[in-house]
């Protein structure tokens, strides 16, 4: 009896380190991020100031404004991803379909929020450089890569929960996405605001006609639709926005090199 006893706890004793090995690897399993950390918080916030102004998109006027942290809001998020490789988002960053990056149309820009896919439960965190998206009931619009790490690129739109964090890092030259660039710098910077790429030079040409300023270039068999340049990020901001009010959601800044 005392050797039966005395075998079951040195059984016992070289079992439990295996039991407890198994039950991390399950919640390792179960664990909804799967972005890893993430980008990070900023201890200071270095926010856009030429985003925070309020601005009317389709005689809607949207007011940005800083949340408290762990803010929550609820809804539809969908992608986007086509835009130029060349084009910069609304805080004057460059624009990566592939970066984990994300549009939405009050945070301050740059911020970081916590996505999750409530249809899979998928969690990322986002760095939101961008407005958008103008379509009755969505929320976010994620970049390419985020629609991917989220599960949502096959599907297009899923019901997502988006928690505020926090001011997001300015960002160094990377090969993701380079830094916005200083405010001295930004008013030497000339854009254009292209409203959209066409195959058709009639389709083109009516998209000029909408807009008393734009002008039609041909690049690469396409027809690109473009009003400006502009001095200085701001103002070609301001453009963009008020092309967007008349019907061109797709119109982007593009550095006029």
């Amino acid at each position: 009896m005392f050797e039966r006893e005395s075998s079951f706890r040195t059984l016992s004793t070289r079992l439990l380190p295996l039991v407890f090995m198994l039950l991390l690897a399950a919640c390792a399993t179960t664990r909804p991020n799967v972005s890893g950390e993430g980008p990070r918080i900023a201890r200071e916030p270095q926010y856009n100031s030429g985003t925070s102004r309020p601005y009317t998109v389709r005689g809607k006027t949207y007011y940005p404004r800083i949340p408290d942290a762990g803010h929550t809001e609820t809804g539809i998020a969908s992608w986007y991803g086509g835009e130029s490789p060349n084009a910069t988002t609304a805080d004057g960053e460059y624009f990566s379909p592939d970066a984990i990056t994300a549009a939405h149309k009050t945070f301050p820009l740059p911020s970081i929020a916590e996505v999750t896919n409530l249809d899979n439960g998928k969690t990322i965190r986002v760095r939101v450089n961008d407005r958008g998206p103008f379509v009755e009931g969505r929320v976010m619009d994620l970049s390419r890569g985020a629609a991917k790490a989220l599960g949502v690129y096959t599907s297009g739109t899923a019901r997502v929960r988006i928690t505020w964090l926090g001011p997001a890092e300015r960002l160094g030259p990377a090969p993701v996405y380079a830094a916005a660039p200083s405010q001295a710098a930004d008013d030497n910077q000339r854009y254009i605001v292209q409203v959209g790429a066409y195959s058709q030079r009639d389709n083109a040409q009516r998209a000029q006609d909408r807009l008393a300023d734009a002008r039609i270039d041909t690049r690469d068999s396409l027809y690109i639709v473009y009003t400006g340049p502009f001095k200085g990020a701001a103002a070609a901001e301001r453009r963009r926005q008020e092309a967007i009010s008349a019907g061109f959601t797709g119109a982007i800044l593009v550095h006029d090199d």
